[in-house]
């Protein structure tokens, strides 16, 4: 190991400790770097352009914009009563709700904190309203925004791909399909059993004339994810034209159907877009820059010989305990940034299929998006319920486990999650 690669491991974890922003330490570990290694500091522009140079980038914003004007329009409310109606005489009624919309919104928004933020606003105060203990109540929603980076579109896997390179954006959102139905089936189950365990109602029976009412209102919004997913994945249109298409239509509903959002809500939503956008494509930038520092080291050469007599389920089984505790200790974006294009191609030469190990790698970091100490979506639904971070996270723990039962059916039995790429033409 050269002193320049560890000056530059060093200055990362300094860094890390004395909690700068994740972006600015990427930027500054990769100059400290540069210097260290005799290199033109003008190497970490280069890098930089080319790790944000990606016309797939484009659909961050879109894909945030259309989240807002599903919340400011009223489309969530609309949402929220037709799955309501339905499953409603169930036990835990308004919780299986909450999972099921959290599905829905992530079929349209990809973004597990606008789900927690959104829905929660909306939701917990419904749950503590039916009897529902407030930890409870935070726990539920920040379980199920999880579902949010892991149901297509994904702006999790957005970044992923345009990380490692080698990979189909289209082809790792087929893969994700079928696990994210699973975890809502389970979380759905854990829901229901518990309201029965503690006595929570249910929402009620609704009449059929109410079902086709609320199913009605709701068509608008049922067919924003038919639109964006049917059109990537029968080929119509690519990611970014389904992110520019989805705001168009959720435009039209909201300004002119719905009539609920005015051209003076306009300025905010395009800041919530511009900030996150902004976010991803200094993190991209910032991570392939010091990407290329440890590839120009040669990390990949020394970590693939020792790995190369390894079984992959022994591989994929250290990358997934890596990568839980990186995700309960960085934020997924900044995981990806600087872990997929060191664990992607030691995977790929280990035999592993680039959808497989993008798929197990997305949902890992997503897992930690509600895991202490640093799970972001317990800090946004636990203040919303009255709740603490520590309350929120015990009554997560068996969503939690669910997640990580299909994480482990996603890993070991591959063909559960890449079934549906392979019918469709996405595995070669």
């Amino acid at each position: 190991m050269s002193i320049s690669l560890i000056v530059l491991i060093v200055c990362f974890l300094v860094l890390m400790v004395i909690g700068l922003p994740i972006a600015y330490n990427l930027l500054i570990s990769t100059v400290v770097y540069l210097l260290a290694a005799g290199l033109d500091p003008v190497q970490l522009a280069i890098k930089m352009y080319a790790g944000m140079n990606s016309f797939n980038f484009l659909a961050v914003p879109f894909f945030v914009m259309t989240g807002q004007l599903m919340l400011r329009g009223g489309l969530l409310e609309l949402l929220v009563k037709f799955v309501n109606v339905w499953f409603g005489n169930m036990k835990g009624a308004i919780a299986i709700v909450t999972i099921c919309a959290s599905l829905l919104m992530g079929s349209i928004v990809g973004l597990a904190v606008a789900a927690a933020a959104s829905l929660g606003v909306f939701l917990i105060p419904m749950m503590k309203k039916q009897g529902y203990a407030p930890e409870y109540s935070a726990a539920v929603m920040s379980s199920a925004s999880l579902l949010g980076p892991i149901m297509p579109p994904s702006v999790l896997m957005i970044l992923y791909c345009s990380a490692v390179g080698s990979t189909s954006i289209s082809g790792l959102f087929m893969a994700a399909v079928t696990p994210a139905i699973c975890i809502t089936f389970l979380q759905c189950v854990i829901a229901h059993r518990t309201a029965k365990k503690r006595g929570y109602p249910a929402y009620g029976k609704s009449t059929w004339k109410e079902k086709a009412d609320a199913t009605v209102k709701a068509i608008p919004v049922l067919l924003l994810p038919v639109i964006i997913l049917g059109g990537i994945f029968s080929g119509i249109f690519s990611i970014t034209e389904a992110s520019g298409i989805a705001v168009v239509y959720s435009a039209i509903i909201a300004f002119f159907v719905r009539r609920s959002v005015k051209l003076k809500d306009i300025p905010q939503m395009v800041i919530e877009a511009a900030a996150t956008s902004g976010l991803v494509l200094l993190l991209s930038g910032a991570g392939t820059a010091m990407a290329w520092g440890i590839a120009n080291e040669r990390v990949m050469n020394l970590l693939i010989t020792p790995l190369s007599s390894m079984p992959s389920w022994l591989f994929l089984l250290l990358v997934n305990l890596l990568l839980l505790v990186c995700g309960m200790f960085m934020d997924d974006y900044a995981s990806t940034v600087i872990l997929a294009p060191i664990i992607a191609p030691i995977a790929w030469a280990l035999g592993v299929n680039p959808l497989h190990i993008g798929l197990i790698f997305c949902v890992n970091l997503v897992i930690g998006l509600a895991t202490p100490p640093f799970g972001i979506t317990l800090f946004v639904t636990s203040p919303i319920a009255g709740s603490s971070v520590e309350k929120t996270a015990r009554e997560a723990l068996p969503f939690l486990l669910a997640t990580f039962a299909v994480l482990l059916l996603v890993t070991f039995v591959p063909d559960f999650a890449l079934w549906l790429p392979e019918k469709l033409g996405y595995l070669t």
